[in-house]
């Protein structure tokens, strides 16, 4: 129960800054539409320098010990952020700040496939609703806080519940930490199925950078939603993408076959893209609640593919590099679509980040129908390194 708890508490301070953020660069710091895509590009390139050493660090340690330099560090670079006036330095900051959620979030992941065996798709369902449900939290907190207060307070008063979660990291689980040879993860991941999985999570995951940098301000100003309604707004999708983690672990994990399930969550998450930024309230509601659904479906097999492609030893590993690739797709994102959004209007990037994920489904039939897949290894680990 401790992991969810965790996963939970690190996305609500996720959802309660991705959306909102944008808003008060442009609103109040007057960020340009480059400037708060650079932005969102560097909280990713922390992630690109830092994801393999990181899971590999996991694999050797306890990954707990992670998480308590995370949380630490988010707390600080939270109250750095609500002092910062200017571009540069609220940029060095930024940077310290996603690397800090960088190692809560790859440490949650390590215990988490290191767990115990038993049902592990139930687990893993288990988990990621509790971070759905996280973000749903987040942006109601988020939503409320913007208006009660400015951004500036909203941001000590999340770094001062960051700094109170350094008490329960002392009820994470103690992982076995092995020393593999790093040469053991190039022969892993450098195989057909997995640079398959890689390359298509890559393109998937562009739409976050699409999401990050225009979503909050289409929100407000193409259906002029305040903070609060914004907030509303997206905790019912992020509700329907908990729902949908649940129900896929409890329930119908193994119903479809994998291209029908591919196909089902493409075509909900990319019309639902396209189709939320038609300019009517209801209507958009309605259709980002389906692009949501079908977010949940991805997420989840993002995590039972992971599980079933690597080996428990190296898992740390090998997840930091799908983290690395995800991070990288989200980076492209957000390069392409901030000055895109600020350009041509911000339903722009939506639009063409749902065409994008409408694209892949050629992809995903010729890589299934190719026969590319995966099982876990069940060999023994690899001896210690010297």
């Amino acid at each position: 129960m401790i992991l969810p708890f965790f996963i939970g508490a690190y996305a609500v301070v996720i959802a309660a800054l991705y959306f909102f953020l944008p808003i008060y660069l442009k609103g109040d710091l007057h960020f340009s539409g480059g400037q708060i895509g650079l932005l969102y590009a560097v909280l990713s390139l922390n992630a690109i320098m830092v994801s393999f050493p990181v899971g590999v660090t996991g694999d050797r340690y306890p990954a707990r010990i992670l998480t308590r330099l995370g949380v630490v560090g988010a707390a600080a670079t939270l109250l750095a952020l609500s002092q910062a006036q200017r571009f540069w330095p609220f940029l060095l900051t930024f940077w310290a700040f996603g690397l800090s959620l960088q190692l809560i979030r790859q440490s949650l992941d390590i215990m988490l496939f290191k767990g115990e065996a038993g049902d592990s798709t139930r687990r893993f369902g288990h988990f990621n609703s509790w971070r759905m449900g996280g973000m749903t939290a987040g942006i109601l907190l988020g939503g409320v806080s913007l208006s009660l207060t400015d951004f500036p307070r909203s941001l000590q008063l999340l770094a001062a519940g960051v700094f109170l979660l350094l008490l329960p990291t002392l009820a994470l689980p103690l992982t076995r930490g092995v020393r593999t040879p790093l040469l053991a993860y190039g022969r892993d991941f450098f195989s057909r199925p997995v640079l398959f999985f890689a390359a298509w999570l890559f393109l998937f995951t562009m739409h976050w950078g699409a999401e990050g940098t225009s979503l909050g301000l289409f929100l407000t100003q193409n259906l002029g939603l305040t903070p609060l309604g914004m907030g509303l707004y997206l905790a019912g999708e992020f509700g329907v993408v908990a729902l949908t983690a649940y129900c896929y672990g409890r329930f119908w994990a193994g119903r479809l076959t994998p291209l029908g399930f591919l196909a089902l969550a493409l075509v909900t998450s990319g019309l639902g893209h396209i189709l939320m930024t038609y300019p009517n309230l209801a209507w958009s509601f309605v259709w980002r609640a389906v692009h949501g659904f079908g977010d949940g479906l991805i997420l989840m097999e993002t995590y039972t593919t992971i599980s079933r492609l690597f080996h428990v030893d190296r898992v740390g590993g090998h997840a930091g590099l799908i983290s690395l690739t995800t991070t990288l797709g989200t980076l492209t994102g957000s390069l392409i679509y901030g000055p895109v959004g600020a350009a041509w209007g911000y339903h722009y990037p939506l639009i063409i980040s749902g065409a994008t994920s409408l694209a892949l489904l050629p992809l995903a039939w010729v890589g299934l129908r190719s026969g590319r897949g995966g099982r876990r290894s069940q060999t023994p680990a690899s001896p210690p390194a010297p």
